[in-house]
């Protein structure tokens, strides 16, 4: 058995956390794939206490570092490096280290901007080394199944994507900076998700039009670890989008982080034969599949995709290769989806093939959640190629100002 791949944890907070509980949770079903050699944070205490969590978890306790030279010049032998700091520090600590010879997993988005995320690119060409994104949602079993579904042409052929979710309240999101434009604000770092699976389902967005609006001028809540907080809002929480995709299907994809009553969340997929409802990821509910009045049984709709399977990582962290559905808390999901995702990263270390949401994925989703907003500030529909190429920039262009600020 090969060695384990020693790893250094950059960023200690709320995300921080739950990553070293998912390499708990990749202990259990695949033992000795990684070893969490050493964590870093500028603030030592967080980096103490996810060490403290991390030696209770795994039995051993990483090397703590406040400074990332210094985690590089003076720690123990690394392998990799598992990136998991706010959206606007990504560019620069990941091409550090992967200058420094490390493959790297980075949280989602990629990056703030896509000439950003394009830096990253171009440094893991450089180094030779692997660059994934840790998008955790798009390894959630039913949102496999609902892809094997439409491959096996249970709706027929897909004509349309309508994609809604409305978030209630005036309470930030899981942590301030996730409402600050400086950090792309909420669509970035939240409704991302949403672009990974409208093109994991639906394939490659070809061009959106857009338009988008700040609803709410500030929030309060409490951070992960109970710390009241107050916020003032300065980046778009509301925003709508009509899509064309490359294979010629229509699309609708609208986010509201700031409804005052009713919450909502939708994803129909309309195909030539069928419809098909697709729940939000970590739910564990099936994909609903009706032609006509006649809706599908989850076991039937397994039944009619008889070559999906889960991997096998995938199989044993959910507990079966075919589930017609799954049932864990909120928080044992979570690790498993995590889990799957740095095994995923870890075999592409080790064989050298590309990881499933390698730099370039990552890069594109941020382009895709860049289009609604570029559309938006240009007043016409955009190609996404446009913004992949960096023709259309002017929103990003308020977020690096915002940035470059402080703010």
């Amino acid at each position: 058995m090969a060695d384990p791949l020693r790893l250094l944890l950059v960023g200690c907070g709320m995300m921080g956390a739950r990553h070293a509980r998912g390499l708990a949770e990749l202990e259990r079903v695949a033992p000795a794939t990684l070893r969490l050699a050493a964590v870093c944070d500028l603030r030592e205490a967080a980096a103490g206490a996810v060490a403290d969590e991390a030696a209770g978890l795994l039995g051993q306790r990483p090397a703590v570092f406040t400074d990332l030279r210094r985690a590089l010049d003076e720690g123990p032998d690394l392998d990799a490096a598992d990136l998991v700091t706010d959206p606007r520090s990504h560019d620069g600590i990941a091409v550090a280290l992967l200058d420094a010879g490390l493959h790297v997993i980075c949280e989602k988005p990629l990056a703030l901007t896509v000439a950003r995320g394009r830096r990253m690119v171009e440094a893991a060409e450089r180094a030779g080394r692997v660059l994934a994104t840790a998008e955790n949602n798009r390894r959630d079993p039913m949102l496999r199944l609902a892809r094997a579904a439409l491959d096996a042409g249970t709706i027929g052929e897909p004509n349309f994507a309508l994609d809604l979710s409305i978030v209630p309240g005036d309470r930030i999101i899981g942590t301030a900076w996730r409402h600050r434009r400086a950090q792309g604000g909420a669509p970035m770092d939240v409704a991302i998700h949403r672009a990974y699976a409208l093109e994991c389902l639906m394939g490659p967005v070809h061009s959106v039009c857009g338009r988008a609006q700040r609803v709410q001028a500030a929030r309060s809540g409490s951070e992960h670890d109970g710390t009241p907080v107050s916020v003032e809002v300065d980046s778009e929480d509301c925003f709508t989008a009509a899509l064309e995709f490359e294979g010629g299907a229509q699309g609708h994809w609208t986010a509201h982080f700031s409804s005052a009553g009713e919450a909502m969340s939708r994803r129909l997929l309309i195909g030539a034969d069928g419809t098909m409802s697709v729940p939000g990821e970590r739910s564990g509910q099936p994909p609903r599949v009706r032609r006509g009045p006649n809706e599908m049984a989850p076991d039937e709709l397994v039944a009619a995709v008889p070559q999906w399977r889960l991997s096998e990582i995938e199989a044993r962290l959910f507990g079966a290769e075919r589930p017609p559905s799954y049932s864990f808390s909120s928080a044992e999901t979570d690790r498993r989806l995590i889990a799957a995702e740095m095994h995923d990263f870890a075999q592409a270390v080790r064989t050298g093939r590309a990881p499933e949401a390698d730099g370039t994925v990552g890069l594109r989703s941020v382009a895709l959640v860049a289009s609604v907003f570029e559309s938006a500030a240009a007043g016409r529909t955009v190609a996404v190629d446009e913004v992949l190429a960096g023709d259309m920039r002017a929103w990003q262009d308020t977020l690096e100002a915002a940035s470059e600020a402080g703010r």
